[in-house]
């Protein structure tokens, strides 16, 4: 009897798991299609980086191989910087990068600040050595779009649930600056709100230089400065015109 019964539960529970896992299974399927956001917002630094005339130069290779081994090595170096320095990416887009600093949602935090500035120009120092790379293997070298800005982001899960996405006029408008004509191949490039949250500290200020690039439509009336960043010690005698 003992064993009868031991046999049945043995059964039964053995269905129950199945059916279980079944409906987990057909949960996470159904989720991965969803956004949900979560009613949270957050002030931070984000940024957008974009390998110039990529599509261009991948388009005439031939062998598969290299064409990964190009976009791999580019962005691959790339996403390894901004998890250094503390950033997360938000997009992975190819052949661009969307990322943010959480660390910078604190304004009056000084070191998250200089950290995101440092990524930048840190992004910007490899892609000499993996243009060198490339070039030993007869790969086309490439260049970046980096822009930068400050703002209020919403927070959303994405997929399953356990994946973070944001959303805002924040990373809209960091995007459209990169794509226009004030972003200037490598070279760091910010928004009017980083700016002003960068010139409120004087060791910032003290050690780099920043460059009115000009201002970006946001409307007609709605002018949106664009400024450049460089080192101090890195500016050229032509680069003092315009500083801030």
């Amino acid at each position: 009897m003992n064993i009868l019964i031991r046999y049945i539960f043995a059964f039964f529970y053995k269905y129950f798991i199945f059916f279980k896992e079944r409906r987990f299974v057909k949960m996470k399927n159904f989720s991965s299609k969803e956004i949900r956001f979560s009613g949270d917002s957050i002030k931070s630094c984000v940024g957008f980086i974009y390998l110039v005339d990529s599509p261009k130069n991948t388009i005439t290779m031939d062998n598969l191989e290299y064409m990964r081994k190009y976009y791999s090595t580019s962005i691959n170096s790339i996403s390894d910087e901004i998890k250094r320095y503390g950033g997360k990416i938000i997009k992975n887009l190819g052949n661009s990068l969307l990322f943010y600093f959480p660390k910078t949602s604190e304004s009056t935090n000084l070191e998250p600040f200089k950290e995101a500035i440092e990524c930048g120009f840190m992004i910007l120092d490899i892609r000499h050595s993996v243009n060198q790379e490339f070039s030993k293997h007869h790969l086309p070298t490439f260049s970046y779009r980096i822009s930068m800005d400050y703002g209020v982001v919403d927070l959303a899960l994405v997929g399953d649930y356990s994946q973070i996405n944001l959303f805002g006029s924040t990373l809209n408008l960091c995007s459209k600056i990169n794509a226009s004509s004030l972003s200037t191949p490598n070279t760091l490039i910010i928004g009017e709100n980083f700016y002003r949250i960068l010139k409120s500290f004087s060791s910032i200020m003290n050690n780099y230089n920043f460059i009115n690039n000009g201002e970006y439509h946001i409307t007609e009336n709605n002018l949106y400065s664009i400024y450049a960043i460089k080192r101090k010690n890195d500016v050229k005698l032509n680069d003092t015109e315009g500083i801030c």
